[in-house]
């Protein structure tokens, strides 16, 4: 492991960046009010340079077997290892750390900006003081099944928003610090739901503005909570969270003007906020059963 040797020359990536960092090449990427979901092949290391993010970054290897080393400050010593698929590391923002590998190693990144890490942790958690570790090649189920969300949504084109963008972020912040922190995070109790108020001013000002691209932090000054507490007490409320709620509202939407309207599909789809033609159509069949085109032309 002499290439691991420490070295002044210290690199930290932003992932939001335009145009790209040096050392990622970007294949699909989206990025929302402080989310940055990123399929990507990272470039080769070879010198072992001190890499990290200015975002809070989960990494999670997508690509072939490689070998990769690296020093952790903490433990002071050279380790190494094959990474595989599904492998992940954790690195909090601005803290960059001796890496060395020599392929081009394909991955799946979820990277969180820290003025929205400290907005959830402090309105997750009562203090929001706990440290967050870095972590090298984990494997972790629940960040896996995540990233199953964060394909889906790189697929789509960031299809579903900010609404969906902020609330896989909120979820993502809260796991890690309840499983990768330093301390004892105490959890803040939540009790009960909106409130029959609160609730229908939400949902009065979900309903003026489906056109919109929503946004949980939006939802949630309505509401007059924290987007996390908002988050949970709308999902206890309704039963579903809010950005699957907005799409019921929505599709519900759509199916009016389907029936009572000449609009065109097209312009019905951008009428209630949904991103592209083919979005509306995944969720309209998904909920009804039909095509935007069978709905209407069943009904008349």
């Amino acid at each position: 492991m002499a290439e691991l040797a420490c070295r002044s020359r210290v690199e930290l990536i932003n992932f939001t960046d335009e145009p790209r960092p040096r050392r990622v090449e970007h294949a699909e990427r989206i990025s929302q009010d402080g989310v940055v979901i990123s399929r990507c092949v990272l470039q080769p290391n070879p010198e072992g340079d001190a890499l990290g993010s200015t975002q809070l970054a989960v990494v999670l290897h997508d690509g072939a077997p490689f070998e990769m080393g690296w020093c952790l400050p903490e433990r002071g010593r050279k380790e190494s290892r094959r990474m595989v698929a599904g492998d992940i590391h954790i690195n909090p923002a601005n803290r960059p750390i001796h890496q060395h590998w020599t392929i081009a190693p394909r991955v799946l990144v979820m990277a969180l900006e820290p003025w929205f890490v400290d907005d959830v942790v402090a309105e997750a958690f009562e203090g929001g003081a706990s440290t967050l570790r870095t972590v090298i090649g984990t494997r972790d189920p629940v960040i896996e099944n995540m990233a199953a969300f964060w394909r889906r949504e790189l697929d789509e084109g960031g299809a579903g928003g900010r609404l969906w963008a902020e609330g896989l972020g909120t979820l993502l912040a809260v796991h890690l610090f309840r499983e990768y922190s330093d301390g004892i995070v105490p959890r803040i109790p939540l009790i009960g739901g909106l409130g029959a108020i609160r609730l229908r001013r939400v949902v009065e000002y979900i309903d003026a503005h489906l056109s919109e691209d929503l946004s949980l932090h939006e939802l949630a000054g309505v509401a007059g909570l924290s987007a996390h507490h908002f988050g949970e007490a709308f999902r206890i409320s309704t039963g579903r969270p809010p950005h699957r709620f907005v799409i019921e509202r929505r599709i519900d939407r759509a199916k009016s003007l389907l029936i009572g309207s000449e609009a065109t599909i097209a312009g019905i789809s951008l009428a209630v906020g949904f991103a592209s033609h083919s979005h509306f159509a995944v969720n309209f069949r998904k909920l009804t059963g039909a095509t935007p085109s069978r709905f209407r032309q069943d009904r008349r």
